[in-house]
C-alpha cells in the first residue's frame, strides 16, 4: 500500500495524473506533469502567455478540491468515480464561477479562454 502524502494524493497518483492531463490540456498546455507541491505552487505563481494567471489558480483550487473529495468518497464511503466524471464536475465549477463573476473585469475572458481547447 502506498503511503498517504500530499504529493502522492494530489499531484501523483493514477487518479489525480489523469486529471491533471486533462486540466492542463484544457489550457493549453502540453503534456506535463507536476511531480512536488513546490513545482505545482510555482506554476500557480508563474505568469506566461499560455493562460491568465486568474484561471490557473481557479483550476488548481477546484483539481485540489475535487481530488481530495474523491478520496474521502473512497475512503468513507466506498464509492469510486471515474476520472472522467471527476473531470465534468471540475469543468462545471469552472464554468459556474466565471459565470458568477462575470461582471468582473478580469473574469471577461476566462470562459474564451477554458473551452478553447475544449
Amino acid at each position: 500500500m502506498v503511503q498517504e502524502s500530499r504529493d502522492h494524493l494530489l499531484l501523483r497518483c493514477e487518479i489525480s495524473e489523469s486529471i491533471w492531463k486533462m486540466a492542463l490540456q484544457r489550457l493549453g498546455y502540453r503534456s506535463f506533469l507536476f511531480h512536488t507541491w513546490t513545482s505545482f505552487m510555482h506554476w500557480l505563481s508563474h505568469r506566461d502567455s499560455s493562460c491568465p494567471l486568474l484561471l490557473k489558480r481557479l483550476v488548481g483550487q477546484a483539481v485540489v478540491y475535487e481530488l481530495w473529495t474523491e478520496r474521502n468518497r473512497r475512503l468513507h464511503d466506498g464509492i469510486a468515480t471515474t476520472s472522467a466524471a471527476i473531470f465534468k464536475q471540475i469543468d462545471r465549477f469552472i464554468r459556474d464561477a466565471i459565470l458568477g463573476n462575470r461582471r468582473r473585469k478580469h473574469f471577461h475572458p476566462l470562459m474564451q479562454h477554458w473551452l478553447r481547447f475544449e
